[in-house]
């Protein structure tokens, strides 16, 4: 059983107070006493994968059973009103319903958008419902990724760690067998180990239009994996202050081994031409022995019956990288200090439900607590478990427009693979673009 340890109300005055706070049984006021609380809910499509007795689930799915749940035990009555809406329709039923009748209570986010929402003042920090117990439960890495300025305004809920998938067949038809790690074990190569595994296994091809390893600069989809790779040679993506810092010796011995890889054929031909899911279809079609890969990637390589295992992204000590994305809950401040308190208190609930914590075993739970109580039954999770020390940073709440940055971050890829700029050049321009790209959001 998960430890209640989110949920906790005064007992004899001891504890930290909670508002509303309603323990599991409690009575509830009688009905037409108060008008119910309201609060609206909403969530793009955000698939939560194969959760385990309940199929293939998105967050609606999960917010709607965590209402029920919730409602049924809480001390006040409250009414949630649901809505489903497009990717692309974020900002119409998100941002601009800000300040109406319609506007949003509680938000499920998959959005880089949440610092901007954070710096205008939209959201509410949740800091007074992390307790020390949750605190230590959950990576550092995690918790700076839903920080801005100091306070938490995303409760992480759950993640997809990025590795790196190779196709194990491939492996030992080169005789690189060594570098396979253990079943259900994420390998751990440094930058040299790395170079040899290409080498052998290019040279294990026979087929022209089989390749090594991804490549891809079409569009922005996927550049947090090649912002990965840029950190192989010993460099750090940012500097002290959360600017970009890839124009320095590490990150120009970075670009230029990118290159490297291109002009050697390891990676497809043409590949600024290419985009993030080409490089994945190349993969599931046995024409690429490593891509990107996560728990859904894995999932679907079973049932293409392909024979792989993970690898962190490379770094010269050999431990590698690996990052993570996470989704988690918001609450808007709408000004009304009631549905706010409800809101958090639904939140705080979620995390002592073991139910509803099993919604994040399809992907990933964020708590290290759920990663041990189901280590063994769910493969892969205590890998992943044990690789968080290894997990580093690309995007953070800090960064106030990353979609900005990403829509130059992949043309300097594109230069790189073309050839029109030197690796040097590549590095100042991704630093200039990119910091040009975050200094607009903080002035905004």
């Amino acid at each position: 059983m998960i430890k209640k340890w989110l949920y906790i109300c005064f007992i004899m005055g001891v504890g930290f107070s909670m508002a509303g706070c309603g323990a599991q049984g409690a009575v509830k006021e009688p009905e037409g006493q108060r008008e119910p609380i309201a609060i609206k809910v909403t969530s793009p499509p955000i698939g939560l994968g194969n959760v385990p007795g309940k199929g293939e689930v998105e967050a609606i799915d999960l917010l709607e059973e965590a209402a029920k749940r919730f409602s049924a035990q809480y001390d006040k009555e409250v009414v949630f009103d649901f809505n489903r809406f497009n990717y692309t329709d974020e900002k119409e039923q998100v941002l601009d319903k800000a300040g109406t009748e319609e506007a949003v209570d509680f938000f499920f986010a998959g959005s880089w958008n949440t610092s901007s929402w954070a710096e205008q003042g939209l959201l509410v920090p949740l800091d007074d419902i992390i307790d020390k117990e949750l605190r230590g439960d959950i990576s550092e890495t995690i918790w700076r990724q839903n920080t801005y300025e100091g306070h938490v305004y995303v409760m992480p809920y759950q993640q997809l760690q990025n590795t790196l998938a190779v196709n194990r067949t491939m492996m030992e038809k080169a005789g690189l067998e060594k570098f396979i790690p253990e079943q259900d074990t994420i390998a751990h190569w440094s930058t040299e180990d790395f170079n040899t595994v290409l080498q052998g296994l290019d040279a294990s091809f026979i087929d022209e239009s089989t390749y090594a390893f991804m490549m891809y600069a079409r569009n922005s989809q996927g550049d947090s994996h090649i912002m990965m790779l840029l950190q192989a040679m010993g460099g750090s993506l940012y500097d002290e202050n959360g600017n970009f810092a890839v124009n320095t010796p590490e990150g120009i011995a970075a670009l230029t081994w990118l290159c490297s890889l291109d002009e050697q054929g390891y990676v497809p031909e043409n590949a600024e031409n290419l985009e993030f899911i080409d490089s994945v279809n190349l993969f599931y079609d046995g024409q690429l022995a490593i891509c990107m890969a996560n728990m859904t990637n894995l999932a679907d390589c079973q049932v293409r019956g392909l024979d792989v295992f993970l690898v962190n992204f490379p770094a010269l000590d050999g431990k590698g990288y690996a990052t993570t994305t996470t989704n988690g809950f918001c609450v808007f401040d709408n000004g009304d200090k009631e549905k706010i308190q409800a809101a958090k208190d639904f939140i705080r609930y979620i995390y002592t439900d073991e139910e509803l914590i099993k919604y994040t075993l399809g992907t990933l739970p964020v708590n290290q607590s759920v990663m041990n109580q189901y280590k063994d039954e769910i493969p892969m999770i205590k890998a992943y478990s044990e690789n968080e020390e290894n997990l580093t940073t690309i995007v953070h709440l800090d960064n106030l427009n990353w979609q900005g940055v990403r829509d130059v971050f992949y043309l300097n890829i594109q230069d790189l693979l073309k050839g029109t700029k030197s690796p040097a050049e590549v590095a100042a321009a991704i630093d200039a673009s990119c910091n040009e790209a975050l200094e607009l959001g903080r002035a905004k």
